[in-house]
C-alpha cells in the first residue's frame, strides 16, 4: 500500500509563465538603438504606449493593450502615411484602397484624417525577432505605399 503524503497549502505556490510583453518591446527598442524610457508616452495597468522616432517628422506608435490579461495582450504598431485632404479625399481614399491589397502582413486604415499603415498581433509566444520583423514590414512598406498613393492620385 502506498502512503499518501498530504501537502500543506503553504507549500503550494503559483508559478507564472510566459514573457512580459512590455519587456519584449523594451528589448526590441534597445536592439534598434532607441531608449524605451524616452519613448514611453503612457503606462497604466492595462496599456503601454511608446512613440519611436523614425525621422524628425514621423513616429512609429507601439501600443500594448490588455496587459492585465496576458493571454489577450495585443501589440499594435502603426505609422501615419498621409493625411487625407478635404479637396481630393475621394481620390486619396480610392488610391489607398487600391494599394491596401498589395500589402504584406500589414493593413491600411483611416484614423481621423490620416491613412495609417499598421500591424496588430497577439503577444502570446511572441519573441523580440517577431517584433523586429513587424518593424521591418512597416518601415519598408511605408514609402512604397506613399509613392503608390501619390502616383495613383496624380494620374487622375
Amino acid at each position: 500500500m502506498t502512503k499518501v503524503r498530504k501537502i500543506s497549502p503553504a507549500r503550494i505556490r503559483k508559478i507564472t509563465g510566459g514573457k512580459d510583453p512590455a519587456r519584449l518591446i523594451e528589448a526590441f527598442m534597445v536592439r534598434r538603438g532607441f531608449d524605451p524610457e524616452e519613448c514611453l508616452q503612457q503606462r497604466t495597468s492595462d496599456l503601454a504606449q511608446w512613440l519611436v522616432p523614425l525621422s524628425e517628422e514621423e513616429d512609429l506608435e507601439i501600443t500594448l493593450e490588455g496587459l492585465n490579461r496576458p493571454p489577450e495582450t495585443t501589440l499594435y504598431m502603426g505609422v501615419n502615411v498621409v493625411s487625407v485632404p478635404l479637396r481630393n479625399s475621394q481620390q486619396v481614399l480610392f488610391a489607398a484602397l487600391s494599394v491596401a491589397d498589395t500589402l504584406i502582413g500589414a493593413k491600411l486604415s483611416l484614423v481621423n484624417y490620416d491613412i495609417v499603415l499598421s500591424i496588430t498581433s497577439y503577444t502570446g509566444n511572441m519573441r523580440v525577432d517577431d517584433i523586429d520583423y513587424f518593424y521591418e514590414l512597416i518601415t519598408r512598406q511605408k514609402s512604397v505605399v506613399l509613392d503608390a498613393i501619390n502616383e495613383d492620385v496624380n494620374s487622375v
